[in-house]
């Protein structure tokens, strides 16, 4: 998944869309990210984390699979 992909995406409506079918955080985080570069997926942290209500840290941290 691109950068392009995501301007064309509502992220907000996209993530309660991903809620509303019983996605984690986790998985949302996973899907909104996966084949991104760290840079990349800092982006997206920055517009998606408040959405999701959780800090940039938080964020990374979900990306990274770490407890």
């Amino acid at each position: 998944m691109s950068e392009s992909f995501l301007r064309y995406t509502d992220l907000a409506n996209a993530i309660q869309l991903a809620k509303s079918n019983g996605m984690t955080n986790e998985q949302i985080i996973r899907a909104l990210t996966g084949a991104m570069t760290y840079r990349e997926a800092l982006r997206v942290a920055g517009k998606a984390a408040p959405i999701i209500d959780l800090t940039v840290q938080e964020f990374m941290r979900l990306r990274r699979n770490e407890p």
